[in-house]
């Protein structure tokens, strides 16, 4: 009796193991994440070229989602985000700006709700927004006389490679065929969730 549960007990370890591998070899098949990354088109500009592009935007019938910063070994990262009512498609545009002269020009005249958002920029990393009406801290006290708060540690600092790691960093031409049309289809792009 004891030689027929030895058998089972056998029989069960290698069932647990094939189990184990098929499992794993499963888990090499699935997708590493959604097909969808949250933009349908995504560009690098200079900052000169800023108020072009997103004047083409506004052209294209986009509205401005937001506006970010970001704090890198490269300087400032400046990101915009945008979307269409009739015709979705998110876009992101991201400038670069240098931390010995953070400044970008200001996109008010175009969207006058990036006012707050330019502010906030400005109160949390000191970057300045030429053009302004109006840029005067939003959320800090207007006697902060501090670093931006929202600055980061030397050691804490990435690089672009890092963060973007399998896309080119080079500014695009906003009059280039390219941004135009990817700005104009970018709603046509497969793997967006249309439900």
């Amino acid at each position: 009796m004891s030689e027929e549960i030895a058998q089972a007990e056998t029989a069960s370890e290698k069932t647990t193991k094939a189990g184990k591998t098929a499992g794993k070899e499963a888990k090499k098949e699935e997708p590493q994440g959604p097909s969808y990354t949250g933009y349908d088109a995504d560009f690098f500009v200079a900052p000169q070229d800023l108020f072009k592009a997103v004047e083409k935007l506004d052209q294209t019938g986009f509205f401005l989602e937001d506006v970010s910063c970001i704090d890198m070994q490269e300087g400032f990262q400046i990101v915009y985000h945008f979307d269409r009512f009739d015709q979705p498609g998110r876009v992101g545009i991201r400038v670069m700006v240098s931390k010995d002269n953070p400044e970008v020009p200001s996109i008010y005249d175009i969207y006058p709700g990036a006012a707050w958002h330019e502010r906030e920029c400005y109160d949390f990393f000191g970057v300045r927004f030429k053009g302004h009406p109006n840029l005067l801290p939003l959320l800090l006290a207007p006697d902060h006389d501090g670093p931006p708060p929202l600055l980061k540690d030397e050691s804490s600092l990435k690089d672009m490679h890092q963060l973007y790691p399998d896309r080119a960093h080079s500014p695009v031409s906003v009059d280039s065929q390219e941004f135009i049309q990817a700005i104009t289809n970018c709603s046509n792009k497969p793997g967006r969730d249309k439900s």
